[in-house]
């Protein structure tokens, strides 16, 4: 299985909210996603440093459907509208042994 993790921090001018609304929408149009969570950071920061706002994670079946779900046009038009929306974006994509 494939873990595909994406973390971002909210630009100044929007909302953490209007971003998690936005990135909702992948799971109810991408069927190849196996699993996913998405979740906003809740607490406010300490001495580890500025947190990032948020997280979603998916799950794959292979790096082809991770390779599908990045280059499907619907994920595409989230990524246009979502890019103004972020200041900071981190992804890591690794192999997780299947549960």
């Amino acid at each position: 299985m494939i873990r595909h993790v994406f973390m971002w921090q909210a630009a100044e001018t929007a909302e953490n909210s209007a971003i998690l609304d936005l990135l909702t929408q992948l799971s109810d149009k991408l069927t190849v996603i196996r699993s996913w969570e998405l979740g906003g950071h809740v607490g406010e920061p300490n001495e580890n440093g500025e947190p990032w706002d948020g997280v979603l994670i998916t799950d794959f079946d292979s790096w082809a459907d991770l390779e599908s779900y990045s280059s499907d046009p619907f994920h595409e038009e989230i990524v246009q509208q979502l890019l103004p929306m972020v200041r900071s974006r981190a992804v890591v994509d690794f192999i997780r042994e299947a549960e």
